[in-house]
C-alpha cells in the first residue's frame, strides 16, 4: 500500500481504510510527507548529476580557453611512470606545459603530485586533432612519453607535420628503435633502462659524484641548479673575455662549460681569457636567482 500511494499509481486498497478516520489520517500523512520527501529526494540526484556534468563542461571549456592562450609551451604526451616524472619535474621548474594522455586515472594520479592545475587532455596522443586541442602547432617542446615504441614513433611524425620547428625528446624500450626515431626528427632519445643501468654503474663506482649531483639538482637546501644560459644576439656579454664579463663578480655563478652557437662543441671549464660569442649556451651551476640574473645580462643589449 505504501508503494501504491507513494508511487501515485493506485489500485486498490490494501487494507480498508474508509471507516476509519485513523487510517485515513494516517494514509493522508503518509503522501504528504512520503511524496515530498520522494520529490526531493529526486530533485537532488538530478541537481547532483546535472549540476557535476554542467561543472565539468564549464571547467573543461575554461582548460581549453587556457590552452588556446598559451605559446612556447611544452606537451608532455604520456604521463605513465616515466612521463609522469617528467611533466612534475617541467611544472617544478616553472614551465608552462599540457598533458595528454587516454587515461584519465593516469592524469588524476598526475595532478594529485603538482601543486596547482595543470592544462590536460584526455585522448590519443597520436590523433591530430588531440594535439591541436593541446596546441602543439604553438609549443616549444614535446615530450614523446607513451608505453609502445611505435605509438611514439607515430606521434613525433604526426607532431613534426604540426610543427616542423619544434623540439622532440622520445623515450625508447628498445635500442633498436632509436635509429628510427632519429630519423624522423627527433632531437634527443632517453632509453630509460639504458640510464637506469648507467646510474646503477656510476653508484657503485662513483657513489659520491653522484651524490653530489643529486644534491646539485634536486635536493640542495641552498637551491642550488645546473642549468644553462643561451647568449643572445646583441647581448653585452658577445665578444667579451670571460674575466671581464662581470659574471662572477655579479652573479657568483660559476661557469663549467660552453657551447659553440653550432652545437658541434663544448668547452670545458673556459678560462678567464675565453672569449664569450652570440649564439653560444653557457652551462653553469648556481642559485636559481643568481642563474636568472645571469639569463637576463645573456639576453640584454649592450
Amino acid at each position: 500500500m505504501t508503494v501504491l500511494t507513494l508511487s501515485t499509481v493506485g489500485f486498490h486498497e490494501a487494507v480498508p481504510i474508509g471507516a476509519d478516520p485513523l487510517l485515513r489520517a494516517y494514509t493522508i500523512s503518509l503522501i504528504l510527507v512520503g511524496a515530498g520527501s520522494m520529490v526531493y529526494l529526486l530533485s537532488n540526484i538530478t541537481a547532483f548529476v546535472v549540476e557535476g556534468e554542467l561543472n565539468e563542461v564549464i571547467r573543461r571549456r575554461r582548460m581549453d580557453k587556457r590552452i588556446e592562450r598559451m605559446q612556447g609551451h611544452y606537451v608532455v604526451c604520456g604521463v605513465g611512470r616515466n612521463g609522469e616524472h617528467a611533466a612534475v619535474q617541467m611544472h617544478r621548474g616553472g614551465h608552462d606545459l599540457v598533458v595528454v594522455d587516454h587515461s584519465q586515472e593516469a592524469i588524476d594520479a598526475f595532478l594529485a603530485m603538482v601543486d596547482g592545475e595543470v592544462p590536460w587532455v584526455i585522448g590519443d596522443a597520436g590523433d591530430d586533432a588531440v594535439l591541436e586541442r593541446a596546441g602543439i602547432g604553438r609549443a616549444r617542446g614535446l615530450i614523446a612519453a607513451l608505453a609502445a615504441d611505435q605509438d611514439n614513433l607515430y606521434l613525433v611524425l604526426a607532431a613534426r607535420e604540426l610543427n616542423p620547428t619544434i623540439r622532440i625528446v622520445a623515450k625508447v624500450n628498445e635500442q633498436r628503435s632509436r635509429k628510427k626515431m632519429i630519423q624522423v626528427g627527433v632531437q634527443q632519445v632517453v632509453s630509460p633502462s639504458a640510464m637506469g643501468g648507467y646510474r646503477m654503474y656510476q653508484e657503485m663506482v662513483r657513489p659520491q659524484v653522484t651524490d653530489f649531483m643529486d644534491y646539485l639538482l634536486h635536493e640542495s637546501g641552498e637551491d642550488l641548479a645546473m642549468d644553462e644560459v643561451p647568449i643572445g644576439p646583441g647581448s653585452r656579454l658577445a665578444g667579451q673575455r670571460l674575466a671581464d664579463s662581470g659574471i662572477r663578480t655579479r652573479t657568483n655563478v660559476l661557469v663549467v662549460g660552453v657551447r659553440d652557437g653550432a652545437g658541434d662543441a663544448f668547452t670545458y671549464n673556459p678560462g678567464p681569457d675565453f672569449v664569450l660569442a652570440a649564439g653560444s649556451t653557457l652551462i653553469v651551476i648556481g642559485r636559481r636567482v643568481s642563474v636568472a640574473d645571469l639569463r637576463e645580462m645573456g639576453q640584454a643589449a649592450g
